[in-house]
């Protein structure tokens, strides 16, 4: 027995030492990928799941998946526009699940807005005095917002109105009504409608889109009809026509809920799954839950191949984008 127990030990020890740590290499004129890869034969600590995730994205392309990419945080203001548009375009995204705002900025951009670099140091109240809203680190003009969003989405809305005469639409029908009359096609959203990528955004009445409607729908008789449960039937039927399905979570929030929920009654499961969060699960809520989690409530399969790289999306992202492109194309 004690025999025993020793070669066990012995063994285990023999399997733990089986893959030791190598030291990262960096050199003049290295590539993207040739970094991630360095960050791969580490296999350590943030840079070792960040080498995982540009593994798991390249499976989940290179195998078909139905692949799930949802937005949130302030990611359109922080310059992610195009890497999001890059995704579209590859085809290496099917469907999209982003906040209203992230959807707002979009379309501030596609009608000539700008979002400035700023300071997280200024003083809010000068700001606030001179009409510009602050984003942490990033500055958006009030005027700017008023003329290249507030005014021409009201007209949008008129235009929608008056050609759907009342029809209830879901948030993805309308969201599309939007992408068809914009200007230029550097946009999420509009490339989404070029594209035939569905786009979801469960909680848009929380954005500047839900101000302009609510405005409209006030002053208008040829009211904006929306009806946000109708999105389920649309995102169930999705998840029902594909086996193999991934998702790419920035951030957390409701858009990270909306598509796990959408696994949970008939107990079809995510077969990938990245997560790029700062967040804690400590708190118990969802943005920070560990995709461990998600396997009790039956949403990620237990084999599943899944991983959080904790990291603030903007610096972590574009890597993974750059990797796959050396990849891929």
């Amino acid at each position: 027995m004690v025999e025993e127990r020793k070669t066990k030990t012995r063994n285990l020890n023999n399997e733990l030492r089986r893959e030791p740590v190598k030291p990262i290499e960096v050199w003049k004129g290295m590539t993207v990928n040739e970094l991630i890869l360095q960050m791969k034969s580490s296999g350590s600590f943030s840079s070792g799941a960040l080498a995982k995730a540009v593994d798991i994205y390249e499976k989940m392309i290179r195998e078909k998946a139905h692949i799930f990419l949802t937005l949130s945080g302030a990611l359109v203001p922080a310059g992610l526009k195009k890497v999001i548009i890059t995704l579209i375009e590859k085809g290496w995204v099917n469907t999209i699940v982003s906040t209203g705002a992230n959807l707002v900025h979009d379309v501030l951009e596609a009608f000539g807005g700008k979002h400035h670099k700023g300071s997280r140091c200024m003083n809010d109240e000068s700001l606030y005095k001179m009409g510009i809203d602050r984003i942490y680190d990033v500055f958006v003009f009030e005027k700017d917002f008023e003329e290249r969003f507030d005014e021409p989405i009201l007209k949008i809305y008129k235009d929608i109105a008056e050609a759907r005469k009342g029809e209830i639409l879901s948030i993805n029908e309308f969201l599309m009504e939007i992408a068809k009359r914009l200007p230029s096609e550097d946009s999420i959203l509009k490339s989404a409608y070029l594209n035939n990528v569905r786009v979801f955004a469960p909680a848009i009445q929380d954005s500047v889109y839900g101000l302009m409607a609510a405005i409209h729908n006030k002053e208008r008789k040829d009211t904006l009809r929306v009806d946000a449960f109708m999105d389920l039937q649309e995102i169930w039927a999705i998840r029902k026509m594909y086996d193999n399905i991934g998702a790419v979570i920035l951030g957390g929030g409701v858009p990270k809920n909306y598509v796990f929920q959408s696994f949970y009654f008939e107990r079809k499961k995510l077969n990938y799954v990245i997560q790029i969060t700062l967040d804690r699960p400590e708190t118990g809520g969802l943005s920070g839950a560990t995709l461990d989690e998600a396997v009790s409530w039956g949403k990620i399969d237990k084999d599943a191949r899944k991983v959080v790289v904790v990291s603030e999306v903007t610096l972590a992202f574009p890597l993974i984008v750059a990797s796959l492109l050396e990849r891929l194309i």
